[in-house]
């Protein structure tokens, strides 16, 4: 009897530990399992609620009705309440993952993620782009939170969204390993495509800079406004160009598809697409771009929702006008047409497909189809090509009117030749005599030319010691130190002064004076080794030298070499010997100033009278100090 006792309270407490435990086939289900082999799951499953509770711990305490949602992205539309996801996660290998939950939308506004820790702690993560960029956990361009997964346990992770518009909710869970490759391939593909944009911005933007032509400059409008648009949708602009910049963040993406839709519009009043030849087309075209300008003020101020869908209404229907007047226009064959029909055909998917996001009406990671690039890419490689097919045939044009003129020109010459030729007996004293005036015309061309060139080198040289007067010298000057400030080099000028001079020309007369100035200047032409260094007559008995890339130390060596030669040189004059001295003023600097190039020859001349009030006969360099 006590064996049957002891085997019914046995049963009874196997009964209570069997009831102590909850069974949920729908938890077991909703139980994402990984291994430790784990890469990349591109569909995650999930559970998710809508309900008005804004607090996590309220909402645990409310037990919710969860959804589950097996694979693909969840759209729900546009939804005024809280949505939250529930995302359970087991490892079932001994060792811990490290993992990334991303949420592939960028545009996603507002998400927060609870991560329920073992010790009952509860990890808070804020994401979407009404945030700036260093909130997120990690500064990326897309929505990743990172997890740890210890071995053999299970976590529990919930996601709340709230969006301005369509809700758009797709998960892919990636080893950062994977991760990592896969963004890596898409960044290499995606910048290999936006540089290929980026070029042909610079080329339409040289040629635009080169030939003045208008529709160039549109072509460069349009292309930027396409490029920033799909850095934008990919999220590299929140990134890299206006991370702190959530107004920019929130309402980019409408303002930049209607300025690259209304960059179109210059580019078909150019002609360079084909357009219906109605004389009010153009007009059209005109309130057409004024008005999409005054809208896209406008949506600056609605709300992110209308504004979207403002933005992509007034787009899809002027691309619909696009068509229209291509349609009529009046090209006779069709295929001359079809091009153009074709890129406002790529725009209109790519139009409508972003639209079709924001409506509710498409889902999925919209970044991972590459519909809008793949039609943006098109339609700037052929805007790009048109624009330069236009200026080729210009250019041809051009060539052609030309041409014609050349050929008209010769026919006239032929027929002027012909009558020539009637009348050649009668004119040949007549030509005889144009020749000879002809002739005698060139001959004094040539000697006028001769004395140009004579005039020319007698207004740059001094007639008396046959070096640069101070007028070439004021143009070199000019030259050198646009060189020294562009190079970067030491520019070197030395002013030299004959000492005593007025006493040689009180003594010995101005005839030895001049003799002096030329004895001065041919020793100074004699220190004076490379091509670029010269001398001028800077005015009476002064000279200056002129040293490009020469620092204070190599032109002291030299003014130094020149004093000495001078100390040594004699004048003869008849039976007199004429000995004279002369001091030096140097100034070495790197040009700062272009515009006040007289500032070398301003501090050498200071440094010159500083040399002739030391006692004369020698070199002095000019330092800032001096001015104190």
């Amino acid at each position: 009897m006590m064996k049957v006792w002891l085997l019914l309270v046995l049963l009874l407490n196997v009964y209570q530990a069997f009831a102590s435990i909850e069974f949920n086939p729908e938890a077991q289900a909703n139980t994402y399992k990984l291994h430790a082999q784990f890469m990349h799951e591109a569909s995650m499953p999930f559970s998710y609620t809508v309900t008005t509770i804004d607090n996590i711990q309220d909402l645990l305490n409310s037990r919710p009705k969860w959804q589950y949602h097996d694979s693909g992205a969840l759209n729900l539309g546009e939804v005024e309440q809280q949505v939250w996801l529930k995302v359970v996660l087991r490892n079932d290998s001994l060792i811990e993952l490290p993992l990334l939950l991303s949420v592939n939308n960028n545009l996603l506004d507002n998400i927060t993620a609870y991560i329920m820790q073992p010790n009952h702690a509860i990890l808070t993560l804020d994401l979407g782009d009404s945030r700036p960029l260093m909130q997120r956990p990690i500064k990326h361009e897309a929505q990743l939170i990172p997890l740890e997964l210890l071995g053999k346990r299970q976590t529990t992770l919930y996601l709340k969204v709230k969006h301005h518009g369509a809700l758009n909710i797709p998960l892919s869970l990636w080893h950062p390993v994977e991760y990592l490759k896969y963004k890596s391939k898409f960044n290499l593909i995606y910048g290999i495509l936006a540089g290929f944009l980026l070029a042909m911005i610079a080329t339409n933007f040289t040629m635009y800079s080169f030939t003045r032509r208008k529709y160039f400059l549109h072509g460069t409008l349009l292309l930027s406004s396409v490029w920033l648009l799909l850095v934008h949708l990919y999220g590299f602009g929140y990134r890299y160009l206006y991370a702190d910049w959530q107004w920019m963040q929130q309402y980019g993406q409408s303002i930049l598809v209607l300025l690259s839709t209304l960059a179109i519009i210059p580019i078909l009043r150019s002609r360079i697409l084909p357009i219906s030849t109605a004389p009010n087309v153009d007009s059209w075209l005109k309130y057409l771009l004024a008005g999409g300008l005054v809208i896209t003020l406008l949506c600056t101020f609605l709300p992110i929702t209308m504004a979207l869908k403002v933005a992509y209404a007034f787009a899809i229907t002027s691309v619909v006008y696009f068509f229209v007047i291509t349609i009529k226009s009046p090209l006779q064959k069709l295929s001359q047409r079809i091009p153009a029909l074709t890129v406002y055909l790529s725009l209109m998917i790519s139009l409508c497909y972003q639209f079709g996001f924001e409506l509710g009406l498409l889902s999925g990671a919209l970044l991972e189809r590459p519909v809008t690039y793949v039609c943006s890419l098109f339609v700037c490689i052929y805007i790009s090509y048109a624009l330069a097919k236009q200026y080729i045939f210009e250019r041809e044009s051009h060539i052609k009117q030309q041409e014609q003129k050349l050929a008209k020109t010769r026919a006239e010459d032929a027929l002027l030749k012909e009558k020539l030729m009637i009348h050649e007996q009668a004119q040949q004293d007549l030509e005889s005599s144009i020749d000879e005036r002809t002739f005698e015309l060139q001959v004094t061309l040539r000697e006028l030319e001769e004395k140009n060139r004579e005039l020319e080198r007698l207004n740059m040289e001094d007639p008396l010691t046959k070096v640069k007067n101070r007028r070439y010298f004021d143009k070199r000057l000019m030259m050198e130190v646009r060189r020294s400030r562009r190079e970067q080099t030491t520019l070197s000028v030395i002013m030299l002064d004959i000492d005593h001079f007025k006493r040689v020309n009180d003594v010995y007369g101005h005839l030895a004076g001049d003799q002096t100035i030329c004895a001065f200047a041919n020793t100074i032409q004699q220190h004076l080794k490379r091509p670029h260094d010269e001398v001028f007559r800077y005015g009476g008995e002064e000279f200056v030298i002129l040293l490009p890339n020469t620092d204070a130390t190599g032109a002291q060596e030299l003014a130094e070499k020149i004093r000495q030669a001078t100390a040594t040189c004699t004048v003869n004059i008849a039976d007199q010997s004429i000995q004279f001295t002369a001091s030096a003023g140097l100034y070495s600097a790197i040009a700062q100033d272009t515009q006040n190039p007289t500032l070398f020859t301003d501090f050498a001349d200071k440094a010159l009278y500083e040399a002739k009030q030391q006692g004369r006969n020698q070199v002095c360099i000019y330092q800032h100090k001096q001015e104190t």
